[in-house]
């Protein structure tokens, strides 16, 4: 399974989203922390999901926009 993910600036933090699933988001200091939290609530959001579908290992997070301004 694949998500499309923007990174976003948010003051000194970096928030995560993925389009395909707009109520799941990751916030944390850094991109990195930022995916961390956004594939959690991913993975948590999926298993309570009456559709069945499952995440792990498969989840991919594809940074599609980042609007953080870092290099990477």
């Amino acid at each position: 399974m694949r998500c499309a993910v923007t990174l976003r600036r948010d003051g000194a933090g970096v928030i995560a989203t993925c389009g395909e699933y707009p109520s799941c988001e990751g916030r944390g200091p850094t991109a990195t922390e930022a995916l961390q939290r956004l594939r959690q609530s991913l993975e948590f959001w999926l298993e309570i999901c009456p559709c069945d579908v499952t995440t792990a290992p498969g989840l991919v997070l594809d940074i599609v926009r980042d609007e953080t301004g870092d290099q990477r």
